[in-house]
């Protein structure tokens, strides 16, 4: 396992059987903005959750969670621009799973698997980078997906680290800039601000709130980092989708989850969200459970 990629880099802001699909593509003016739209009545919020109930009505998810009466839950996840009145392009990180019983096994991180899927998108290929597949599916180790994105280390030189690689890609952000979702560029580390777009794909919710596990280890190429995010979870899942959002400075990107057990959570990570302010600062993640 090599060191951290661009560590010290400066420039600022630069499921076993869980199925979670999407369209691949956001039109924010298409059948999803139309099926929400009388629910935006908010403008302060840079992102929102929404859900289909039992009687085919769009409602928000609520903060303390969702009950629902099937196994399927369709979703829309609704992005809004915030800090500048400009259309813009973004990716979302949307990771699915389950917390593991108490007294129930969690096998080791190296036997634990983690799905991942990139379906294609032709509508924001500009930015692919040239070794990017136009779409991804397979899965990793947790233990793999853990080091990479918990505490910033270059993929294995094995196949589990190749399959990160293909799984991540190039995507157009604000201004059209083209960035990377595993990139580890600091947001702001004069701020103390170390997030990261690689670290916002962490189960482990500390590092999405704060960045990478240990940042020394890592550049000092130490192996001896554990598996952090992956503990206790199963049935994991990541799928990237990008977007574009419309004239009204929104997108509303379709999801769909399967629950594959009690204690299931989705959480949502928006690449290039962020709040309302004179600031760029990263948005939060947007979690929520899922009940059955």
């Amino acid at each position: 396992m090599t060191k951290i990629s661009n560590i010290l880099s400066l420039p600022l802001f630069s499921i076993a059987l869980i199925s979670l699909a999407s369209t691949g593509t956001s039109r924010a003016d298409d059948y999803s903005c139309g099926a929400v739209a009388g629910l935006l009545t908010t403008t302060t919020a840079e992102q929102e959750l929404f859900y289909l109930d039992s009687d085919k009505a769009w409602k928000a998810v609520p903060a303390t969670g969702l009950d629902l009466t099937t196994s399927e839950a369709r979703l829309i996840y609704v992005a809004r621009e915030l800090f500048a009145n400009d259309q813009r392009s973004g990716a979302i990180v949307v990771k699915t799973g389950r917390t593991i019983a108490s007294g129930a096994i969690d096998p080791p991180p190296i036997r634990k698997r983690i799905s991942l899927n990139r379906l294609r998108q032709e509508e924001f290929e500009t930015c692919q980078r040239s070794r990017d597949l136009t779409s991804f599916q397979g899965s990793v180790s947790a233990l793999e997906y853990d080091w990479h994105h918990d505490y910033g280390y270059d993929a294995s030189n094995n196949n589990d680290g190749y399959r990160l690689t293909q799984f991540h890609t190039g995507y157009a952000g604000r201004r059209d800039r083209c960035k990377e979702t595993d990139n580890t560029t600091f947001d702001a580390p004069l701020r103390w601000d170390w997030r990261s777009n690689r670290s916002q794909f962490s189960f482990d919710q500390g590092v999405v709130r704060g960045g990478f596990n240990s940042q020394i280890m890592a550049g000092l190429n130490v192996r001896g980092a554990a598996a952090v995010g992956s503990v206790g979870l199963a049935d994991q899942r990541v799928e990237i989708i990008k977007y574009r959002t419309n004239a009204q400075n929104v997108a509303c990107i379709p999801v769909r989850v399967k629950l594959t057990g009690a204690n299931f959570f989705v959480r949502i990570n928006d690449l290039e969200g962020a709040p309302a302010g004179s600031r760029l600062i990263r948005a939060d993640e947007l979690s929520r459970q899922l009940r059955r």
